[in-house]
This record gives structure tokens, sequence and C-alpha cells, in this order.
């Protein structure tokens, strides 16, 4: 509860100091940044805080029966639960609200050594920061107390007497419905993101995940029931000494192990599609980059853009066959001249006169981009399966200001990511600048052949001549590239390492509590006739097999999040995943489990029988 207290304060008081800042201090950035952040963190800790209440509610089984053996009724019973969480989440608050304002300004720190925003952005919040990390935390531990707690409470009291010796195998039929209703909701939800827009399928990626999760959550003793049957019956063949006592603790302990097996699938899953998403967006980014630049030298400026006439000056140098200037713009696409018409917006590249096949190869499926005429366009495939468009169809351009221009697709193409969806003439862009410097922000320059070192020298000289200006060639152009998605990927490994150790907390605690109930078990085991050594085997092959189900569940989450974002991304269901990445994710998450589980068995076995099972008892 401390560490959630800890994210959601820290969250909370960088949004409160973004609405605060002045529009100078970079205010909207920062909540642009904390938005998305927090709401991942919110939603990891909701799940955390209610995954641990719920477990340690189930293990207080015993106590539970006993007071309603004392003729405590199930109101009584769920209001001491309540109060608890309530004295848990206050006590909470004041270490996990300190630590959140030392984590808000170790990010506000981090973001301005980015450059995101200026040095005067400055930490300012008061209570409501406070009162609303304390409030959404105490509503998320009510809940969690609240439905676990539920059963118990309205159980009969002789059988919640038998379940606190023998746990129940029947599953409630409310949490399975409710369990398969949220995975098809998930399900329905991955085939919308697959017919989506990339930006959009990139934001919905981790709300999917968090979605499957709580599936998986729900249905989480079906999980353990499943394992245990399948790992149990390996353990029955695999290990002749103590298979069959595992494969009887699996199936008894179905709920334990779906319990203890959700926070490691939860971080499964989230690590890998934090990871993944950003990366296959770049490599089909560099795969289409490499496809499309043809050019041999590329014009930019490193302030204020380039002149209008920056490709004429170019294009007078020697030995140069072609240079297009390009300046990128938005644009709403209409399919009717209705001034209360909606449609989808896009990016556009407005490209000055030249030959533009001869620097930029765009893959294009139909019609020609050679030369486009003042009201000519190109469009993109995905834009144009939007808004069902074809070569020779007439559709309605605005540019914000107001005014429509009716323009003609001549050509649809395929290499957009990166570039833009949409090809139009620098004319028709500049006349709806509404008052807005013109210019341009890139000339690709294509050599004649045999030339490239005398067009070399002429931009290099043209270069000193104007020392804002930059000239790169391809491979420079790729590195700068590189540099760029690097530094947005910051963002993204910062919230990967922050939910991560979040997460892993709640993998430890989870381990931790269900391996140590166990102590009075173990130290029956020992007194008729098990050895130490045993019971720690035992052990081993039961957190093994926790550890294998996690792994296939967070596995098999992530894969659904990014077959359905690789069929948004390149139109197939097969995404391109690196090796080592996944060995990283899948070897570090099983080491993390496998090692709290043994160590933990090893303190539990420390305890002298009789103490155990008086400290048991």
């Amino acid at each position: 509860m401390t560490c959630a207290q800890l994210l959601v304060m820290a969250c909370a008081a960088l949004l409160e100091s973004g609405a605060r800042a002045a529009p100078a201090q970079g205010g909207g950035d920062v909540i642009s940044f904390a938005v998305p952040f927090g709401f991942t963190c919110l939603l990891v800790s909701a799940f955390a805080v209610a995954g641990t209440f719920s477990l340690s509610v189930q293990q207080r089984t015993r106590e539970i029966a006993l007071l309603r053996a004392v003729a405590a009724t199930p109101g009584q019973v769920r209001r001491l639960i309540a109060y608890e969480a309530l004295v848990v989440t206050a006590v909470a608050a004041v270490p996990g609200c300190g630590l959140g304002v030392l984590l808000a300004a170790a990010l506000r720190a981090w973001i301005v050594g980015q450059g995101w925003v200026p040095e005067s952005f400055s930490l300012s919040f008061g209570p409501p920061s406070v009162l609303g990390a304390v409030s959404l935390c105490g509503v998320t531990a009510q809940l969690a107390v609240w439905s676990s707690g539920r059963r118990a409470a309205k159980v009969r009291v002789l059988q919640a007497l038998g379940e606190a010796s023998v746990p129940a195998r029947r599953v409630g039929v409310a949490r399975t419905v409710l369990g398969l209703a949220v995975l098809a909701g998930g399900v329905w939800g991955l085939a919308a993101l697959s017919r989506s827009s990339i930006s959009d399928a990139a934001s919905a990626a981790g709300g999917m995940v968090m979605v499957l999760m709580v599936a998986v959550g729900l249905l989480a003793p079906w999980v353990g029931r499943g394992a245990g049957a399948v790992f149990g019956l390996l353990c029955l063949l695999l290990l002749p000494v103590i298979g069959p006592l595992v494969r009887a603790n699996l199936g008894v302990g179905h709920r334990r192990l779906g319990a203890a097996a959700t926070p490691l699938a939860l971080t499964v899953a989230f690590a890998a599609v934090a990871l993944f998403v950003p990366q296959m967006k770049w490599h089909e980014l560099q795969k289409q980059d490499h496809g499309r630049l043809v050019a041999d030298r590329l014009v930019q400026a490193t302030e204020k853009g380039l002149p209008d006439s920056a490709d004429r000056t170019v294009r007078g140098l020697p030995g140069v066959a072609a240079a297009v200037g390009t300046r990128q713009a938005w644009a709403q696409v209409l399919t009717r001249n209705d001034p209360a018409g909606q449609g989808p917006d896009a990016i556009a590249q407005a490209v000055t006169d030249g030959p533009l096949n001869q620097v930029l190869d765009l893959g294009v499926a139909q019609g020609d981009v050679d030369r486009l005429g003042s009201h000519d366009i190109a469009m993109s495939q995905a834009l144009a399966r939007k808004v069902h468009a074809a070569v020779g169809d007439r559709l309605w351009l605005s540019f914000g200001d107001d005014r429509r221009e009716g323009t003609r697709v001549t050509a649809i193409y395929t290499r957009d990511r990166g570039f833009g969806d949409l090809v139009v003439s620098h004319q028709l862009a500049a006349a709806h600048r509404n008052g807005e410097p013109s210019g341009q922000d890139t000339v690709y320059v294509r050599a004649l052949p045999g030339q490239q070192r005398t067009v070399a020298e002429g931009l290099e000289a043209l270069r000193r001549k104007h020392p804002s200006w930059q000239v790169l060639d391809r491979t420079a152009h790729w590195s700068e590239a590189r540099r760029q998605q690097d530094a947005s990927m910051a963002a993204t490994y910062l919230l990967l390492v922050v939910v991560t150790v979040f997460t892993s907390i709640s993998v430890v605690n989870t381990l931790v509590m269900t391996t140590m109930e166990r102590a009075g078990e173990f130290a029956l085991l020992r007194l008729v006739g098990a050895t130490r050594r045993q019971v720690a085997r035992m052990m081993s092959a039961e957190n093994a097999v926790t550890v294998l189900a996690a792994l296939g569940v967070g596995a098999t989450v992530a894969a659904m999040v990014l077959t359905g974002f690789s069929k948004a991304l390149t139109d197939s269901p097969y995404p391109s995943l690196e090796g080592p990445t996944i060995a990283l994710i899948l070897g570090a998450a099983g080491v993390l489990a496998l090692t709290t589980g043994l160590l933990t068995t090893h303190i539990a076995l420390r305890q002298q029988p009789g103490t155990a099972l008086r400290g048991g008892e």
C-alpha cells in the first residue's frame, strides 16, 4: 500500500504542478507526460493492491469462521475488514505521500534534464493532490476487501470452519461470469485495436493489457486449477517420491496458485508490451524510411526552418538532378463539400515543384506522384481505406482556416510511416497558412550520376554561407533518427522501471504471504517423517509450477496485445520480436519468483515443527 501511495502521490503532484504552471514554464508538457504515466501507475497500483488485500482476506478464513461461530453477523465481519483496510491505508499514507513528494521532485529534475520543460518549472501543489492520492488508494483498498470479504462473511459457520482447514474447490458463478465478460470485452477491444490507427493502437495497448489482466485476476482460480492439473500430472510422472504430494497440493490449493501467479503474469505482460510496442513502431518506421529515401543528401535548418527559395537555391548547384522541398502541415479530409462535415485529420507533406519520385520512393500502389498539380493530392493506403477513396476521386481538404479546397486523388502510396498520410502541393498549403510564415522543413537532393562529390562540395559551400543550414547524407539522417528515437524512449524506460519495480514488490509480497502461511503444513510434514530437503524439493516444484503458469499467462496476454498492434501497424498478425528481449523478460521474472520462493521456504523451514504449529494456530 505504501508503494501505491508513493506512485499515485508523485503523479498527482506533477499534475497539479503542471496545471498551476504558466504556459512558458511548460505546464502542458508536464501534464501530457503525467497523465499517461499516472494512469498506468494507477491501474497497476490498483491491481496490485486489490490482489494483496484479497489474498490477505482469503488467508483469514479461520479467523472469520471463528468470529461467525461466536455470533458475529456478516455485516459486522465486513465492517471489521473494511475498518482494518482503512487503518492500513491511513498508516501507509504518511510514508507513501512523503516518498511520493521525493519521487515527484526526482521526476521533475529528470524532465528538466531531458529538456522537455525549462528550469523555471517547479513543483507547486497543495492539499488537493494529497487528498486525491489518499482517497484513490483508500477506495481501491475498500473495493478489494469488499469483493473478497463478501463471500467469507456470508458463508455458513460450519462451512466456514471446514473451509478454514480445506479450501473450497468451487469457484463462484458470479466471479466466473464476470471474468468471462471482461475477457470477451478484452477480445472485442483487441479486434478494434487491430483496425485502428497506429497512434491510437499504441496508446491503447497498455490499457488492453490491464483489461485482460483483470479478466485473468477474476479467472485466477480457473487458471490455477488448469495449471495444477497439467503440471501436477507432469510432477507425478517426473518426481516419483514427492510428485503425488505436489499434485495433491496443486489440486487443493488452486486458488493460492492462481493468486500467486497473477502479479507475476502482470509483470511479464506489461514489460513485454511496454518494450515491444515502441520497438515495433521503430522497426517499421526504419524499414519504410530506408525504402523511401532515394535522395543522396538532405538539407535542413537547425532553427526556424528553411526559406521558401531553399529548393530553388539547391537546384541551381552544379550536378544536382532534382531538389524537392517539403513542409509538414495538418489537414482534415472530407468526402463532401459540407461546412458541417467531419473527417479524419492527417499529417500532410506540402512538396514543391519537382520530380518527387527521384528523391522519395513512396511505394506507390496506384497512380503517379511524379509531378502534382496545384489541386492534386496523394494519400496513404491506410487513409484511403478510412475514407473509402480511390485514384480519381474528388475530396475536400480543410487546413484549419475554415476554407475547404476541392482536390483530386492522383496516387495512393504505402510508405507513410514517419512521413505523412497526405502529399499536397506547396502552393495549396501556402494558400491556407492564415498569415503564418511560410518556408520549408527539408530539401531532398538527388545528384546526377557521377556528380555526388560535386553536389556535396556545393552543399558544403552553401552551408558555410548559411550557418543555420544542416546537410546530412543518408547515414547521418538515419543516425539522427535513431538518436531521436532513443530520446523518445527515455520516458518509456522510466515508466517501465517504475512499474516493474512496483509489480516486483507485489510479486515478492504475494509469494511470501502464500509461502509463510504454510509453515504449519511444513511442520506437519516434518512430524510425520518428511525431511527438510523433501519439503524444500516439494516447494521448489510448486514454485516452478507457479512460475511456469505465470509466464505462460503473461506471455499469452502480451502476445494477444502485440498481435493486434502488429495487425494495425503492418497489416500482419505476426509481430517481429527480438529474442534476447523476450529471454530477458521471462528470465528476470522467473529468477525473481524462484529466488523469492526458495528464500521464503528456507526461512519457514528454519522453525522447529512444534513452534511452527503453535504459530500457525
